[in-house]
């Protein structure tokens, strides 16, 4: 069932967490609503809600097979009957780019988030992953399935055949982007996949880097005997790039084309990964027609 999945290496741990319990040698059909829910509320004491969820979305999705393609017509959905944990998952995660120290030079304290990662992973491909998660906006798992084939450096752009929504998607390169591409090819094979992780290993790998960095961070200002801002490195995740990224087109694209770019089919879920800063908000304003016209009023009438 999952093994023809795109979602096939997730759902993996999602059945070793069903396994995992009472119920991996129960029949489908004496399985209870009063069962999931003592499963459920076990759950809830270590996991969070949306991990609840996905894990009896799988369970539901096997009774959908059973009742469709295995014959079991009248078999019921426990899942169904039980209450799902509601879920608040929206994120406005972007990296900071202005980490300063006073007196400290940008080589011994960059100045972003992304550059601290980058300086403190011991991973080979890391840095080239994070490049074009946060130039390009893709996903994890399609920045590490990339083959050869599909990166045309002439052009500029990456095709992408058979996405998570089933399309063929186009994302264009920017310059930065294509630099990384460029040096990490060097010496690979012409046909294939260019890196040989898994998407979960880029994850474990990015916490980790992200860790000595708040580590490193941390040593730098009592060496300068200064007080650490506590948002640096807190809470950034991996997928939180893609948030950055499509916030930065948003300025290059307007919402049909950045959702082709994206592969958002649904421009309200497209609104979920575009967080723009005040700041830049009203830069822009500033730039904008009606922003100059009132600053020459104001300095004509002054």
């Amino acid at each position: 069932m999952s093994t023809l999945k795109k979602s096939a290496y997730q759902e993996r741990s999602l059945t070793r967490a069903w396994n995992s319990t009472l119920l991996a040698n129960r029949n489908l059909a004496r399985i209870t609503p009063q069962d999931l829910q003592r499963v459920r509320n076990e759950w809830m004491q270590d996991r969070a809600p949306a991990t609840v969820n996905r894990r009896m979305a799988l369970l539901s999705h096997l009774y959908t097979v059973a009742r469709k393609d295995w014959g079991y017509s009248w078999l019921a959905n426990p899942v169904q009957l039980i209450r799902r944990p509601a879920v608040n998952d929206a994120r406005d995660r972007r990296l900071f780019n202005q980490i300063r120290l006073y007196g400290v030079s940008a080589e011994e304290c960059p100045r972003s988030e992304f550059e601290w990662i980058l300086k403190h992973t011991r991973s080979s491909c890391l840095p080239t992953v994070v490049s074009l998660a946060v130039e390009t906006g893709m996903r994890r798992s399609e920045i590490v399935n990339l083959t050869r084939e599909q990166i045309d450096l002439t052009h500029g752009v990456i095709t992408l055949q058979d996405t998570k929504n089933g399309d063929t998607r186009y994302v264009p390169l920017t310059p930065f982007a294509r630099d990384a591409l460029r040096k990490w090819l060097v010496g690979k094979p012409l046909r294939g996949r260019i890196f040989d992780v898994t998407p979960g290993s880029i994850s474990r790998a990015f916490a980790r880097a992200r860790l000595r960095a708040r580590k490193a961070y941390e040593a730098l200002c009592r060496g300068y005997n200064r007080r650490p801002v506590r948002a640096y490195f807190l809470d950034l995740r991996f997928h939180d790039l893609r948030h950055e990224a499509t916030s930065r087109l948003a300025d290059v694209f307007p919402a049909h084309e950045l959702a082709k770019v994206t592969g958002h089919r649904d421009t309200r879920m497209l609104q979920r990964y575009f967080h723009p800063r005040g700041r830049d908000l009203a830069q822009k304003l500033m730039r904008s027609k009606l922003g100059r016209a009132q600053a020459d009023h104001l300095r004509l009438s002054a």
